[in-house]
């Protein structure tokens, strides 16, 4: 019989993240490029982006009419309308249109009566100094910082990043990842023909897909592997190849204690294992290992165990390669409607449904086996029972976490 990986090393979450992020210090280092700013939507940026023209770069009218010199105007009323000739006293403009010396206001044509010379117009109302005149700079002043430092770029960013006349702007580069189910049971949805039913013990893999969304979400580029099969040296060569040509690496499947359970084994070969189990459920088998100085993060393959395992571990570690925030966990708190039971010595994360019941809200507890996806899918948030509580009673008032995407 092939030899289990019984000795897992069961330690609280936010521990097993300082010795992993310990561990990679001096390695996990994002990379920058530069890309053109009419492309750089939703890139985070490496830095500050500043402007490198005023906007406007010139005196510009505001409004369709007249250029005039304020001074020319003065003294025009109803009662005392004034006959200005083109050419001499103002010249047309549109909006947008240079506005230069001796001109120094605009007037609408709203408020111009053509007269009976269609070269001359009358006016009823004295002009002020730039009246309707955009100065220089009035958008963007050249030397102004635009946006800040990690900040994700939005349609409005770039249409403001282009008018400060900036071509170009520096991004976090997204980093690749490597996604690897693994299992020789597993078989790609791709490969079944319309209507055909999968032979028994054989799964449709679906978390690698999964992955390669979240990846995405995380503002990383995902490549996903077709299903390693449980055989040691075909797992090793996978992963040592990966680990030489991305900058992060996701196994799903395969890191807990089943006879052809290889990660774990594999990575203390080709890598350095820092952890392998976290007292959190689901989830509790996940492998934190650095494999050529590369973060390499192994899964439950339960669907549940692999989401919850990779917002807590692998979001984290994309946030540094991606120069995203991480977003906080929102919570809120509802009336329990069942008693809950839990180990004291994981932190368990219950799937609830949140729902409004005369105008007080309620969680009630749904599946919790780590295999049960649909429950995810269904649930609001998460009830998490910390380390060291054993029981919540039905009608307490709990803290929810709510679900929400990386």
């Amino acid at each position: 019989m092939a030899k289990r990986n019984l000795n897992l090393n069961i330690i609280p979450v936010e521990e097993a993240l300082e010795k992993y992020f310990s561990a990679l210090e001096g390695f996990l280092l994002p990379k920058f490029e530069k890309v053109p700013a009419e492309e750089s939507l939703n890139r985070i940026t490496s830095s500050a982006v500043y402007a490198r023209l005023n906007s406007p770069h010139y005196n510009a009218a505001a409004m369709d009419g007249i250029a005039v010199r304020a001074a020319a105007t003065t003294g025009a009323l109803e009662t005392n309308p004034l006959t200005l000739e083109e050419g001499k006293d103002f010249i047309p403009v549109n909006t947008g249109d240079p506005v230069h010396a001796p001109y120094d206001a605009v007037i609408m044509a709203e408020d111009l009566i053509q007269d009976n010379d269609r070269q001359n117009v009358i006016i009823t109302k004295s002009a002020s100094i730039m009246q309707h005149i955009r100065p220089i700079g009035e958008n963007i002043a050249a030397g102004e910082m635009i946006i800040s430092g990690k900040h994700k770029i939005r349609p409005i960013d770039i249409g403001v990043i282009i008018s400060g006349g900036v071509t170009h702007i520096d991004v976090y580069t997204k980093p690749k990842i490597a996604i690897f189910p693994t299992g020789s049971e597993l078989i790609d949805i791709s490969r079944l023909q319309d209507e055909e039913i999968p032979k028994e013990g054989a799964i449709i893999e679906s978390n690698s897909r999964m992955y390669e969304a979240q990846v995405k979400q995380a503002g990383a580029e995902g490549t996903r592997f077709a299903p390693v099969p449980d055989d040691f040296e075909k797992l090793k060569n996978a992963i040592s190849k990966a680990a030489q040509n991305f900058d992060m690496v996701l196994i799903n499947a395969g890191s807990s204690a089943g006879t052809e359970d290889f990660t774990v084994q594999v990575l203390r070969e080709i890598g350095e294992v820092i952890i392998h189990g976290v007292a959190v459920r689901p989830g509790k088998p996940v492998i934190l290992a650095i494999v050529n100085n590369k973060p390499v993060i192994g899964t439950p393959g339960y669907p549940v165990s692999a989401w919850l395992s990779f917002v807590t571990f692998a979001a984290p570690v994309l946030s540094v390669l991606t120069g995203s925030a991480l977003k906080p966990a929102q919570k809120i708190e509802a009336v329990l409607t069942e008693q809950i039971v839990s180990s004291p010595k994981h932190r368990e994360y219950v799937r609830v449904k949140l729902e409004n019941e005369n105008g007080k809200l309620t969680a009630s507890p749904l599946a919790r086996h780590s295999g049960a996806a649909m429950s995810l899918l269904k649930a609001d948030g998460f009830c998490v029972i910390d380390l060291g509580c054993e029981l919540l009673e039905a009608g307490e008032i709990v803290q929810i976490e709510l679900i929400q995407e990386v």
